[in-house]
């Protein structure tokens, strides 16, 4: 795992291993390694090392206050989390269909024995009334009690560009080219615009340590800001890489939408669960009218945020 590699790195007998480690791991602002940086600080021999250390130490501690944290970055950096957002949202908005489709079907039930009622009474009102008074009585029958949930409830899929980016698999590709451009090329967009290839086109791990260096050494800010994003993006998409290859993802991405093991996408029972031996009571139409009411204004104000 990269996080752990670099973490060991700290306790490497070469000291530019040691330096390369904890300048990247204050690049990227890991706050996860801030213990193995505090750690690694008390006992380096190397006056150089400490101060980098020191430097990365207090980017970390700045990043853990601020409630800085590499996987939220990743959720957002790849859209996951809007994924998710999208994915709720579509559950919701089936089991309010379905919500819908029992409530229609229960008012025109109740249309139906409406109009039986009224038919058996205009019998009656026939033979006293004639048929004007057949035809007042049949309009009496119920009206539709979905006609809000009709009107309000719209056919919202998923957003577009709500999909998630999937992460690639890290490379070993060739970086001199881009990494001579980014430490000799005089234009600093041409240093920036190479940092970004280094990200985008290269993808490899081992140019962390360059775009670190870059981003403490590099006297233009436009340079140091191109360097810094590239690093991250290198080492949230490893992360992401890793997470995704040994299910950890699949797992976090359950915890943040509270779905458990036992539950289906759909919402349906499995197997291994439980099912009660006496059935619940069922909500009113009025309780299912209140229930949806409610679910599409939340949904409403997720939206607008």
């Amino acid at each position: 795992m990269i996080l752990e590699n670099l973490c060991n790195r700290l306790q490497h007998t070469d000291p530019l291993q040691r330096l390369n480690a904890v300048i990247v791991l204050g690049t990227v602002d890991e706050v996860e390694a801030l213990s193995n940086v505090v750690a690694a600080f008390k006992v380096e021999p190397e006056a150089d090392v400490r101060q980098a250390m020191a430097w990365s130490g207090k980017r970390l501690q700045a990043a853990k206050q601020s409630n800085y944290s590499t996987l939220n970055e990743i959720f957002r950096h790849f859209r996951i989390e809007l994924s998710v957002s999208a994915e709720t949202d579509e559950r919701e908005r089936r089991l309010l269909e379905q919500m819908k489709f029992k409530a229609e079907m229960e008012s025109q039930q109740r249309q139906q024995d409406g109009i039986k009622g009224a038919a058996a009474t205009a019998v009656v009102s026939t033979a006293l009334f004639g048929f004007t008074g057949m035809m007042a009585g049949m309009g009496g029958a119920t009206p539709s009690g979905a006609a809000f949930i009709s009107s309000n409830i719209g056919e919202n899929g998923p957003k577009l560009g709500s999909q998630r980016i999937m992460p690639t698999r890290p490379t070993e590709a060739d970086i001199r080219q881009y990494v001579r451009r980014l430490k000799e090329d005089p234009d600093p967009n041409k240093r920036a615009g190479a940092a970004h290839n280094l990200a985008r086109v290269v993808n490899n791990l081992d140019a962390l340590p360059e775009l670190a260096t870059a981003f403490i050494d590099d006297p233009k800010s436009t340079v140091k800001e191109a360097a810094q994003a590239a690093a991250k993006e290198i080492y949230w998409n490893a992360v992401y890489w890793e997470m995704e290859q040994d299910g950890r993802m699949k797992a976090e991405i359950q915890k943040r939408t509270g779905e458990t093991a036992q539950t289906t996408a759909a919402g349906t029972a499995t197997p291994s669960q439980s099912v009660p031996a006496t059935a619940p009571p069922k909500p009113s139409s009025k309780e299912i009218s209140d229930i949806l009411k409610k679910a599409e204004a939340q949904r409403q104000k997720r939206k607008r945020f």
